[in-house]
């Protein structure tokens, strides 16, 4: 029942008192308690209370506290709570979230899975965005009471299963298993791909957790499962394959990957993009030789893209031996990533390459990052590329952005440019 209203009240005091100031974990274990006592009268006051302080990563943990009760008490007040309160503190609406799923099951799990059932695209009266924050909801409750599920109790994971969303389901049977040590992996696969059927996004994604589940036990069963499936769905497979093989036997998995044939090799190496993190441009270069030139664009792309995010002037170096087709991306990535740390060195260096395709890749990846902050100077860099289409379709883009900043310099730039055409002009002017 929770303790009496006086009680309640001095709790609720203590949490509006505490105004993000630092904790013992001694005081955090009780203010726990203290939250975990309180009556169905109280939890709104709680609410209010918590998400006001000032210390976010506190008030997740009394979030959770708060919840877990309120899940047990009065799961429908406590969804409509949270329901009202989605937004703001992502920290403050996950905590609550899964801590009122955990709760509600404890209080009535086949109405937990009932409402988990039930589509928002069928609540009548609710508007698309109710509708989105009830997704977002199912899917956070979902999430938590999923998590360690099979260890718990496999019979109410399975009801889970079946009361959730199609799409979700392929995801949450592979989770369930990988929790199990006792599942068998093959069946496991085959019915996870079952419930994606067709959806390729879905598929992919089991794939990709199935050549990780098979090789953690038999690196040789995960190619092998690999070879039987369609040659399109092969590559996720061959790279958690290889990336786990490496993680227990390097030189067999090297050995193995350097007797595939291109296709084989180029699909596989990607798993080894966390070795590739840590290698220097001399060894990147000796691995790429050991393998197909296939596969040594690929690797000689993922070290571009790892070193990009650290060093982008470094990255540089690299830039002539990824694919031609993938080069214009590894300019905008390195465009992207040096703007972050040095928008003059990366301004200069991007002012100084050659008109066409690579150029404006660069120009692209640059103007992407400053359009938020500085939207004049990214809608005159969008102008300058040479591609008609990009350009115009980087203007627009940029242009719109400005407009809502100031609008009058904006207009005025709009109307002197001569980089776009009439048509994208009056569009920009009109607001369509």
């Amino acid at each position: 029942a929770g303790v009496s209203p006086a009680d309640a009240s001095r709790t609720i005091a203590e949490l509006a008192a505490l105004d993000g100031k630092m904790m013992s974990s001694r005081h955090i274990l009780e203010m726990i308690g203290k939250i975990m006592s309180l009556p169905p009268s109280h939890m709104e006051e709680a609410r209010a209370a918590i998400q006001n302080s000032k210390n976010p990563i506190m008030g997740g943990f009394l979030t959770a506290a708060l919840f877990s009760r309120w899940g047990e008490l009065d799961p429908a007040g406590a969804k409509v709570a949270l329901e009202a309160n989605v937004g703001g503190n992502p920290i403050l609406k996950f905590a609550g979230a899964a801590a009122l799923a955990g709760g509600w099951m404890e209080k009535d799990p086949d109405g937990f899975i009932a409402w988990i059932a039930k589509d928002p695209k069928d609540s009548d009266g609710l508007s698309p965005q109710e509708k989105q924050k009830q997704k977002e909801l199912r899917d956070i409750m979902m999430g938590g009471v999923m998590s360690g599920m099979a260890d718990i109790d496999s019979a109410t994971a399975e009801k889970l299963i079946a009361a959730s969303p199609k799409e979700r389901r392929p995801w949450l049977i592979m989770d369930m298993a990988s929790k199990d040590p006792n599942a068998d992996p093959r069946d496991t696969i085959a019915r996870a791909l079952t419930e994606a059927g067709d959806d390729s996004g879905a598929r992919s994604g089991v794939l990709w957790r199935a050549g990780d589940m098979l090789a953690r036990k038999d690196p040789l069963e995960a190619i092998k499962f690999a070879d039987e499936q369609k040659p399109e769905e092969r590559n996720r497979i061959y790279q958690t394959a290889l990336q786990s093989w490496i993680q227990k036997d390097k030189p067999e998995a090297m050995k193995w990957l350097k007797a595939q044939p291109e296709d084989v090799q180029s699909d596989s190496v990607r798993g080894m993009r966390e070795e590739v993190r840590g290698m220097s441009f001399e060894e990147v270069q000796k691995l790429s030789g050991e393998v197909s030139p296939k596969a040594g664009y690929a690797v000689y792309d993922m070290a571009l893209d790892s070193t990009a995010s650290k060093n982008p002037e470094q990255a540089l170096q690299y830039l002539p031996h990824v694919s031609e087709t993938q080069r214009p991306h590894s300019y905008n990535e390195i465009a992207q990533q040096w703007v972050k740390k040095d928008p003059a060195a990366a301004s200069e260096w991007i002012d100084g390459l050659a008109v066409g395709k690579e150029k404006d890749h660069a120009i692209q990846g640059m103007v992407g990052e400053i359009r938020s902050k500085e939207p004049d100077s990214s809608t005159v860099w969008a102008s300058t590329m040479s591609d008609e289409g990009m350009r115009e379709r980087a203007v627009t883009e940029n242009a719109r952005t400005w407009l809502k900043r100031d609008e009058a310099a904006a207009t005025e730039w709009i109307n002197a440019t001569d980089t776009i055409s009439e048509e994208v002009r009056t569009k920009l002017l009109e607001g369509k």
